[in-house]
């Protein structure tokens, strides 16, 4: 918005250039919700009528890090006639307004069902679908602070294969698995009397195992704190969508932050400013508190504010669990002194110049250097494998190819390899194969990181793949190397599409307006008929088992790729068993709910996609007409430099600020960001109109 209040030319001679004293105001004004989606979060969850408010589901358990199938000994107890499991877990605060015990179990379909007791109120579990995990309602009232002890029994059954097998998380696995081994053991018991006396762990034959059992619960409450952030604002633009500013300088800055802070919580807001456009730049000074509770008023006009950008930051707190304070949104109105004119003679005809889409999750990214890469693509012979490739994704495809090619699908037990494709590929050598879906898509994945593109494993229903990030498409792609090679594509354009693209699809699909119920609904794999909506992309052909569409109900990943540089933390045995380990990050949305064995969910896309190497330039215009001034924003993993191409005259490396020299009529620039692997990004596009006066002049 463009507000002129005073005009004035300052003249010391016939040719002086004009002076302008231009004041200007801009504005910026965002909904919570729009802020949620567009900025950065950790503990909040949108509250259905335009705010945000603290994530209202809490995690209580202490077995997630050394879970699943271990070989280091008994990882599985199972309950019947006699023997039965005590867990015990602690609460500080009881209250919350719905719980659930969870429990992992090793066995699909037990002949009878599991009986509990929690603090003395007795229920049934029951098994009705094929997932070996199971969440059921207990009473709220039942809660106890302090011990909260759970006993499970299964007295009908005369064997473990009739009964319940739980899983164990065993001592030995924990640091592995990202927890501290020391108190493992202390909450778990197991009777052999039914019940009349108690033993606490160790476990196993020789009872000499620490081990506590994969038992849980999840409370429907508020988290004790969250926080939500803005996106980077830039004052000297506010909600102007024009792509050219004048160079300005911030005289007066006015900021209004406000939420609803119900007894028992709070609310406390921040300032932040830095001297360029991304968040995670250089320079930004910490965050200052502006203030607190219901509404931060907070002005700045004592003298010049010599920053143009700034983050907003709203940090929200509850010492009663069933109560959140929400927070609402967020403006600011700055005053500016404009000493340049407008460049009315520079015309913007093109813009393909998106905004970055940031992670609110602090994804780890290999390095592009790691000598495990040049080994890889020497032992594979990788560059015959690509050799003729005319395009990157091309080249992904034909990886794609040699991966499936490998090994068939075998067990990749004993010896479960690291995560990082050359332990895989060791494992060929001696085992006869390196292990099933999820160790082919994490070659695979190795393969395309070799190359200098991203790439890392997912978690879909029963099932890993891939997703590799492809700068001509500027998305990510799913691919999978299981049974036969595969992509997905959309049928009326030909663009393969995303794990979320897939999700929705799926939903869409099978589940139009309906709500999944996890422990209900049937998640089997549906057959694709001729008018899917999606298409499958492969070199070869036939039916096979897998794909990304029929099993897309459900993502989860772990926010990292760079398993040589850190084998850990991982899971234990990872698909050997229904993924107990906590440490991934979960999509949900309106029809999706939360996973209830899980504390780690995300409804915003770019937590679990975000935007690679692609380019946002900023322009602003000074005192000539004939030259603008750029400023390149990237989130590029093992970024190297930024290039531009002007006028197809070819690509040269400039620096981040880069002042564009224009030509008389049209001026086309393409920005693109290059990673230290030689991978160029996605270009931004921008075209103008230059012409060769001051219009009306």
């Amino acid at each position: 918005m463009r507000s002129i209040v005073a005009l004035c030319f300052i003249l010391s001679g016939p040719s002086a250039l004009p002076i302008y004293g231009i004041d200007v105001t801009t504005r910026w004004s965002e909904t919570a919700e729009s802020i949620y989606q567009s900025g950065f979060v950790q503990g909040m969850e949108k509250d259905g009528a335009g705010g945000a408010q603290i994530f209202g589901l809490n995690l209580i358990e202490n077995d997630a890090p050394g879970s699943g199938k271990s070989e280091r000994g008994v990882s599985e107890d199972p309950i019947y006639g006699e023997f039965r499991a005590r867990k015990i877990l602690q609460l500080e605060d009881p209250r919350a307004s719905r719980g659930y015990l969870v429990l992992f179990t090793a066995n699909e379909s037990p002949k009878y069902s599991l009986t509990f007791s929690l603090n003395g109120y007795v229920g049934e579990v029951s098994k009705t679908n094929r997932e070996t995990y199971r969440w059921v309602e207990v009473p709220t009232d039942m809660l106890r602070k302090g011990d909260n002890v759970i006993d499970l029994y299964c007295p009908q059954a005369k064997s473990g294969e009739e009964g319940w097998i739980l899983y164990l998380a065993r001592a030995e696995e924990f640091e592995e698995g990202g927890g501290d081994p020391s108190n493992a053991g202390e909450t778990s018991y197991k009777s052999f009397d039914g019940g009349k006396n108690w033993e606490r762990s160790p476990f196993g034959p020789e009872k000499k195992d620490r081990c506590e059992y994969s038992v849980r619960l999840s409370l429907e409450r508020y988290l004790p704190s969250g926080w939500i952030e803005t996106p980077v604002l830039d004052l000297w633009k506010g909600e102007s969508t024009d792509f050219i500013i004048p160079l300005r300088q911030v005289n007066k800055l006015q900021i209004r932050m406000k939420s609803e802070v119900p007894e028992e919580t709070q609310v406390d807001y921040f300032l932040r400013t830095g001297f360029g456009p991304s968040p995670h730049a250089e320079g930004w000074e910490p965050y200052q508190k502006i203030g607190s509770g219901e509404l931060a008023e907070f002005s700045f006009d004592e003298q010049p504010f010599n920053r143009r950008f700034i983050q907003l930051r709203a940090e929200l707190s509850t010492s009663n669990p069933l109560v959140s304070p929400t927070f609402q949104g967020a403006e600011f109105e700055t005053e500016l002194l404009q000493q340049v004119p407008y460049a009315e003679n520079i015309r913007v005809v093109e813009c393909q110049n998106d905004p970055i889409r940031y992670s609110s999750l602090d994804w780890k990214w290999e390095d592009w250097d790691r000598p495990e890469f040049e080994e890889i693509r020497e032992r594979e012979n990788l560059d015959e494998v690509l050799a003729g490739s005319r395009t990157d994704f091309d080249a992904q495809v034909k990886l794609l190819d040699h991966a499936t090619k490998r090994w068939d699908n075998s067990r990749p037990t004993p010896e479960y390899p690291g995560w990082d494709a050359l332990s895989i590929l060791d494992r060929i050598e001696y085992a006869g194969g390196g292990g099933m879906c999820i160790q082919l898509n994490n070659a695979l994945a190795g393969f395309f990181q070799a190359y200098g593109w991203q790439a890392r494993h997912a978690n879909i229903v029963s099932h890993e793949v891939c997703e590799v990030w492809n700068d001509e498409f500027g998305k990510w792609i799913y691919m999978d190397a299981s049974t036969v090679n595969h992509y997905m594509a959309d049928p009326d354009t030909g663009e393969p599409l995303s794990l979320l693209e897939l999700h929705n699809l799926y939903l869409e699909n099978f589940f139009p307006g309906k709500t999944i119920d996890w422990m209900n609904d049937d998640m089997s794999i549906r057959p694709i008929e001729k008018d899917s909506p999606v298409r499958r992309g492969s070199l070869s052909h036939g039916k096979y088992h897998f794909d990304g569409f029929n099993l897309a109900a459900f993502v989860r990943m772990i926010p990292r790729n760079n398993w040589h540089a850190e084998p850990c933390p991982r899971p234990v045995a990872h698909g050997c068993v229904w993924w107990p380990w906590d440490g991934y990050i979960n999509w949900y949305d309106e029809q999706t709910p939360p996973k209830k064995q899980y504390s780690k969910h995300t409804d915003r896309p770019q937590d679990m996609w975000p935007d690679l190497n692609k380019v946002h330039v900023r322009a602003t215009s000074g005192l000539g007409n004939d030259r603008i001034y750029l400023h390149f924003e990237t989130y590029t993993p093992n970024f190297d430099r930024f290039e531009v191409n002007p006028d197809d005259t070819g690509w040269k490396e400039v620096p981040e600020r880069w002042a564009w020299i224009l030509q008389s009529g049209r001026n086309t620039l393409q920005v693109r960001a290059v990673s230290e692997a030689g991978v160029g990004g996605k270009p931004s596009v921008i075209a103008l109109n230059h012409v060769d006066s001051t219009w009306g002049r």
